[in-house]
């Protein structure tokens, strides 16, 4: 059994050893939802490297979600294993534990507090996030989301969330880097409650501990926008604005440099929705820290459809663009990537559920001029086993 196997198999007793006397002392039901899914995978470039192989993966996951209509608990976690039919030095382990809990202080106040860890390779999140090809490196992220909801008025809220996570990689020669933000979101409510005028201002700080220097960057930005429920089935928000970036590198053989970036930010995002079938668009740009040492701004407009086949069947389709760019105080990088995928899951029983599908990616190293095609083809089932404690 590996270390990583280890820790989550630790972390699961402890979670169950805290939320069982709870269950027990009468608070609320808990729910207790183990489950497994293997997933059999053709990839024509593996990892992006352009190598084919048979991916094998199994995962391994529990969910418990227990509480009053008070105070709310939930613990989650998860272990992802990768094998390979020919490239074994592409197999790996990701794994991930998180917990979260939020108290009703009063009708008007509510609490948050979020906590997670994710053991990972580079390579999964920097490709799911930005498209971005990256080395297959292992590392580990800690995190913590405290926040609040004040519901000043009938019709103003308030929220307040906080973040500070730390990036640790497992072996030298890569960047690991320490974050912490505020975010604070007013909305107030206009006529009958169906347009929300939304303001929104926040800060962060991001420090890399580079291999060759460090590198500080204080983000500080301002959103203003609105969110509309046209009807049952279709709501949209926009939120826009402007983010000022103010940088500091220093390099280890004395080199030091200042930056200072004015950008515009924003999301817009569209759901329409029914019984059937549900359609959902979006667009985004913001700045999020990255392994190069600095942040990159990363541009994406995705696309999603679901619809119910049959009570059982279901198809989805996702499509995406991304663009992602650094500013090129420590390395230049510049990329764009896009990929669809159609889906088909079947609900075989209450608990039991099968999904197949294919992803098309195409990355465009716009720096390097390196084009990379990739086919994904995949098959899986996953069981899942509820029970009430």
């Amino acid at each position: 059994m590996t270390p990583c196997i280890k820790r989550l198999a630790a972390s699961f007793l402890a979670g169950i050893l805290i939320l069982g006397p709870a269950a027990k002392s009468g608070v609320c039901e808990t729910v207790v939802t183990p489950s497994i899914g293997v997933r059999t995978t053709f990839d024509d470039s593996t990892l992006g490297k352009g190598d084919s192989d048979l991916e094998f993966l199994l995962s391994p996951s529990f969910k418990v979600e227990g509480g009053s209509e008070v105070t709310r608990l939930g613990l989650q976690g998860r272990l992802d294993a990768y094998q390979y039919a020919e490239h074994e030095d592409y197999s790996r382990e990701n794994a991930q534990l998180g917990a979260d809990v939020s108290h009703g202080v009063s009708e008007r106040l509510e609490l948050r507090l979020g906590a997670k860890w994710v053991r990972d390779h580079s390579v999964e999140s920097e490709f799911d996030e930005s498209g971005i090809t990256t080395e297959k490196a292992a590392r580990n992220h800690y995190s913590a989301t405290p926040g609040l909801t004040l519901r000043v008025s009938e019709r103003d809220d308030v929220s307040v969330e906080g973040s500070a996570g730390l990036m640790q990689y497992e072996s030298s020669g890569y960047t690991d880097y320490l974050s912490t933000g505020l975010t604070t979101t007013w909305s107030h409510a206009l006529g009958d409650g169906l347009w929300r005028i939304i303001g929104q201002a926040g800060a962060q700080n991001y420090r890399f501990d580079r291999v060759d220097g460090e590198t500080e960057q204080m983000v500080l930005s301002a959103l203003a926008g609105f969110a509309w429920k046209a009807s049952e089935t279709l709501e949209f928000q926009v939120l826009g604005g402007v983010s000022q970036t103010e940088s500091n590198v220093d390099f280890d053989w004395g080199q030091s440099m200042s930056d200072s970036q004015l950008t515009f930010s924003g999301s817009v995002s569209g759901t329409w929705t029914d019984e059937i079938w549900r359609l959902t668009l979006s667009a985004d740009r913001s700045e999020s820290p990255s392994t190069y040492g600095e942040l990159i701004t990363r541009d994406r407009l995705r696309a999603s459809f679901g619809r119910n086949l049959t009570e059982r069947l279901y198809l989805g389709l996702q499509l995406a663009w991304y663009m992602s760019k650094t500013a090129g105080l420590v390395q230049d990088e510049n990329t764009q990537t896009y990929s669809i995928g159609p889906t088909l899951r079947y609900r075989l029983t209450e608990d039991i559920t099968l999904d197949g599908g294919y992803q098309y990616t195409h990355e465009d190293d716009i720096e390097a001029s390196e084009v990379t095609d990739r086919n994904r083809v995949y098959l899986g089932v996953t069981a899942a086993w509820p029970g009430v404690w």
